[in-house]
């Protein structure tokens, strides 16, 4: 999966990268081509008319001087033949020339040539192309005209510039033509062409080695979750996962931390009910047996006639009575909690006092605390009545549970304090039985099913009150706990929140 997912995504981005080197090959060769020629023809006119501007004087002072020879002699601007001209104007030409750098010509207003240049192609031209005669008459209204119409008429194509000559009086007396082949253009367009495919090329090879090593980057952090999630799948939630949370991947990692956390506490319960099914399964039948292997062999031993003394009969009796209601209360006991863990069964929720309710506990108990010459006191704090939504009976199952629990474990002539205070929105009701001790690591099973507190002396007790008091606090939406130390003793806590 590692080296498939580099590879797609070397691919993608190679791909992205040619894509958009095409997009801007295109782009670039269709603006430069414009503007290579579009440059290359303001160049020449620039060039046409520093030479137009240069020849302006020289063709001022052949026109005065040709002024005052025989008027029927024709002028330097003659129809019919090229004006001959003396050895400083060859002079001057030849400079004109070399500072044209392109063909050159020098003509009147009927097209016809006064002078030719030699920039780039060594031979005479008797003819102008059509194009030129539409840029003399344009230049002759006094403008400086460019031709677009690209001709064959040095052998390629070729664009025109043409520049006025005018006199001192700004009229045009000649026009200077330039002509240029295209070849040029394109050779320069040419050279543009070779170094943008070196740069994109370039460019490519560098975006290839940056999406190769940003494609390690980005798989890196997968790869460490990928790995992470093999260990989870196999149950070892010892792994460690680091990844930067300042991203989605870091966010990613995050939610995956909180599900090892989850799981690695789904499998310690998992495990615990596991344990707790079997004890569970090991106790019932132990607690089961034990009643009725005596219900049993009490009911033989009378079936059978061996016991015939009427004291001895009645004791039988006695003793079948306590064992049966001992299997009764087990089996209520296991009936209730079955039905609270069902979340298909339901309670009555109704406004109930929960001091009334507590008061009701104590006073049902106080003949039974007072048979070890235990004392029950109540220490409220809580002026106004507190109304929450609950079931009355279950509430006091709850409560009973716990004082039966500190009655059971208090020593002889104890006294049992129950406190109710409110607390940071919470009526919390505490029960301390000052003579007993929980080991803390004891005090996190005290609430699972059949769990008895180690003790010196032999309790009664299924083993079941306080889970059930566990689900009931769990219905009503109260939270159950318990703190012990061997100072203070036990103390059990029923924290109910309150309006």
């Amino acid at each position: 999966m590692k080296n498939k997912l580099t590879r797609k995504l070397i691919l993608y981005f190679s791909l992205t990268l040619l894509l958009f080197s095409l997009v801007i090959g295109v782009a670039f060769s269709t603006l430069f081509s414009k503007q290579t020629v579009t440059i290359h023809t303001e160049e020449m006119t620039r060039r046409a008319t520093i030479i137009a501007d240069t020849l302006n004087d020289y063709f001022t002072e052949q026109e005065e001087a040709t002024t005052d020879r025989n008027a029927s002699m024709h002028g330097m601007m003659g129809s019919n033949s090229s004006m001959k001209m003396s050895m400083g104007y060859s002079s001057f030409l030849k400079f004109m020339d070399q500072l044209a750098m392109d063909d050159i010509w020098i003509v009147d207003e009927n097209a016809d040539t006064i002078t030719v240049g030699h920039g780039m192609h060594r031979k005479e031209y008797n003819d102008l192309p059509d194009n030129a005669r539409d840029v003399i008459k344009k230049v002759y209204t006094g403008k400086t005209a460019t031709s677009d119409a690209f001709s064959n008429f040095i052998g390629e194509p070729t664009v025109t510039v043409g520049a006025p000559i005018k006199n001192s009086d700004g009229n045009v007396l000649a026009v200077v033509l330039l002509h240029s082949a295209i070849s040029r253009v394109h050779k320069e367009e040419k050279q543009g062409y070779l170094l943008l495919f070196i740069s994109i090329l370039l460019a490519w090879i560098i975006g290839l080695l940056l999406s190769i090593l940003l494609s390690k980057k980005f798989i890196a952090p997968i790869n460490q979750m990928s790995h992470f999630t093999e260990e989870l799948v196999v149950e070892n939630y010892d792994k460690s996962l680091d990844i930067d949370p300042q991203d989605e991947m870091g966010q990613l990692g995050e939610q995956l931390i909180i599900l090892k956390d989850r799981l690695a506490d789904a499998k310690f319960q998992r495990e615990n009910r596991e344990q707790a099914q079997k004890n569970f399964l090991s106790t019932i039948s132990h607690e089961l047996r034990t009643p009725v292997t005596v219900i049993r062999g009490s009911l033989e031993s009378l079936n059978d006639g061996l016991i015939n003394q009427p004291d001895k009969i009645k004791q039988y009796h006695q003793q079948l009575l306590m064992e049966s209601i001992v299997l009764e209360r087990l089996i209520n006991d296991l009936l209730e909690l079955s039905r609270l863990e069902n979340p298909e069964f339901t309670i009555t929720m109704e406004p109930v006092a929960i001091i009334d309710i507590l008061s009701d506990s104590l006073r049902s108990l106080r003949l039974k605390s007072s048979e070890k010459g235990q004392q029950l006191r109540l220490e409220n704090s809580v002026v106004t009545p507190i109304v929450v939504n609950g079931d009355y009976g279950r509430i006091r199952q709850l409560f009973v549970i716990l004082l039966e629990n500190a009655i059971k474990f208090a020593p002889q002539k104890a006294t049992i304090a129950v406190q109710s205070i409110i607390k940071s929105g919470n009526l919390i009701i505490s029960v301390h039985n000052p003579g007993s001790y929980i080991p803390s690591k004891e005090q996190k099973e005290i609430f699972q099913r059949f769990h008895q507190v180690q003790s010196k002396k032999p309790v009664d007790g299924t083993g079941l009150g306080l889970a059930i008091a566990k689900e009931i606090a769990e219905r009503h939406h109260f939270i159950l706990d318990v703190t012990s130390n061997k100072q203070t003793g036990t103390v059990f806590y029923v924290k109910i929140p309150i309006k």
